[in-house]
């Protein structure tokens, strides 16, 4: 069921359009109460204090050390990054790794999978699956950077 080819509308692209003709925001400049609003606060500048500055000094405690790999093996080519090591990590369970999983997935805005004690993420993204896990608290070795 198509419609037949002669009731199709061709928009004619050789010649400008006409201007538009209204102006939606023109009345907000004849409003009132508009004009008698007092003035946008100035942003406070926040100075670092000392104790600010001995926080970040402060070397993180490190939630486990995993292991980053990168494999092409049976994937056709496909070059995926393998996040391991959870067995050493303390209180790391199937939960965490999956919760674990999705957040980096939707951080890095790739595909993956969990499988067992592993994860697995799409895409040759050494660098910034090694940044997010470090930015998440844990050690990382392997692979860390992208070839």
């Amino acid at each position: 069921m198509s419609r037949p080819k002669d009731s199709r509308k061709k928009v004619d692209v050789a010649r400008p359009a006409p201007p538009l003709q209204h102006n939606p925001f023109a009345m907000l400049g004849e409003v009132d109460a508009l004009k008698n609003l007092p003035p946008a606060p100035e942003a406070k500048k926040v100075a670092a204090t000392p104790q600010r500055k001995a926080e970040s000094a402060a070397p993180k405690k490190s939630r486990g050390r995993l292991v980053l790999r990168r494999e092409t093996k049976d994937r056709g080519g496909k070059v995926v990054v393998v996040v391991s090591g959870f067995a050493e990590v303390p209180g790391s369970n199937a939960v965490m790794i999956a919760n674990l999983a999705k957040e980096l997935k939707g951080k890095l805005g790739c595909g993956g999978s969990f499988d067992r004690q592993e994860i697995v993420l799409q895409g040759d993204r050494c660098t910034a699956v090694c940044a997010l896990l470090e930015e998440l608290g844990f050690s990382v070795r392997g692979v860390t950077t992208s070839p």
